[in-house]
């Protein structure tokens, strides 16, 4: 899994590439564990843009980090994500407890208006 960080507008941007399978998830959940640690009480945007696959772990460790934000007064929304984990969490009906946008600007638009 590839990382690249950035910051606009006070905002942490993290854009993942790459995929979330069983030989990937624990370097996924890693990484995800420490964003909780480290900026669990900011926002922060999560483009998946270079996500192309997502095993169920993957959800599950998104839920869990999304949920320690919020225990934190954080806030992580999620931006670009591929048509297949997009439907994956609308069949679960996750989009409609995680925040998900479409673009990365959208993202940034809407968390700069709330902040």
């Amino acid at each position: 899994m590839k990382v690249e960080t950035k910051q606009i507008d006070g905002l942490k941007i993290i854009k993942l590439s790459g995929q979330v399978r069983i030989s990937t998830q624990n370097e996924f959940k890693d990484f995800f564990d420490s964003l909780v640690k480290d900026n669990g009480k900011e926002s922060v945007i999560v483009n998946m843009d270079g996500v192309g696959y997502m095993n169920s772990a993957g959800i599950g460790i998104i839920v869990d980090s999304y949920k320690r934000f919020k225990e934190q007064d954080g806030r992580m929304v999620l931006c670009n994500l591929a048509s297949d984990i997009k439907k994956l969490f609308e069949v679960t009906k996750l989009n409609k407890f995680i925040e998900i946008y479409t673009t990365e600007a959208e993202a940034i638009e809407k968390l700069s208006v709330t902040e």
